[in-house]
């Protein structure tokens, strides 16, 4: 029987990479598809060097031809067994400033891209399998900053929903994490755009502007790191939850209560 092959989106850094490390410890095949490909073999060398086979494909999910030729390197090395839609774009920015191509991409990566994803999973793939699609508190907050990522993410959410219920007789279960507030690159991009418009943050370090965000939003009063999503992806990989599907969960400290 082929091996079991569990694939990541977004894997070249931060919490695509923190979640395909993480993977590394119950699957011995891992397929990390980035568009950064420098920053992609680097993180596929440091989770080799742990005795994990590792491939890599640079893959812009909104491409499908990309992601069709990513599920054939997947079948050439083993079975789909696991997917993760860790793939995503956005930056806090005005209501009245999103620009309609902001809105596509945004789109485009965070919604389209898991699309692509998930078609192509769901239709060469055989349970038992299953699915994690990484969304956002984003999705749930109604912000005026993220008119175009919340949107994208909700959607998210709801296309995962249909692929539970599509392919529930068939041993594929589909789920949604909605990570909370996590320093990664993301943030440092948005801290760094709220630093240009409101000159009172210049002098304010990253850490604190985002430490200002968890107080104000998150009731226990901490940030969530890459491993606290990482965990609770590997957990709706695993077998533990073998009856857990069309779920959406927060792992957000509080800060959205579902």
């Amino acid at each position: 029987m082929s091996a079991p092959v569990a694939i990541v989106t977004g894997a070249a850094a931060g919490l695509g990479a923190a979640i395909a490390e993480r993977l590394a410890e119950d699957f011995g095949t891992l397929l990390l598809l980035d568009i950064e490909e420098a920053a992609l073999a680097d993180t596929a060398a440091r989770l080799e060097s742990l005795g994990v086979e590792v491939h890599t494909a640079r893959c812009d999910v909104r491409r499908e031809g990309d992601v069709k030729n990513a599920f054939d390197v997947a079948a050439s090395i083993g079975r789909p067994a696991a997917l993760v839609n860790g793939a995503g774009i956005g930056v806090f920015t005005p209501f009245l400033e999103i620009t309609e191509d902001q809105w596509d991409n945004t789109f485009a990566v965070n919604t389209k891209g898991s699309f692509l994803m998930c078609r192509e999973f769901v239709s060469r793939t055989e349970g038992p399998a299953a699915i994690v699609n990484i969304a956002s508190i984003g999705a749930r907050l109604g912000g005026d900053m993220l008119a175009h990522y919340g949107p994208s993410k909700a959607a998210v959410i709801e296309m995962s929903h249909s692929v539970a219920r599509i392919c529930a007789t068939r041993g594929l279960r589909s789920n949604t994490v909605m990570p909370g507030l996590i320093l990664t690159d993301m943030w440092l991009r948005t801290i760094k755009e709220l630093r240009r418009r409101d000159a009172a943050l210049a002098g304010i370090s990253d850490t604190d502007v985002f430490d200002s965000f968890v107080a104000q939003m998150v009731p226990m009063g901490r940030a969530q790191t890459p491993g606290d999503i990482a965990e609770m992806v590997a957990f709706l990989l695993s077998d533990k939850a073998r009856n857990v599907t069309g779920q959406t969960i927060a792992v957000d400290g509080g800060a959205v209560m579902t």
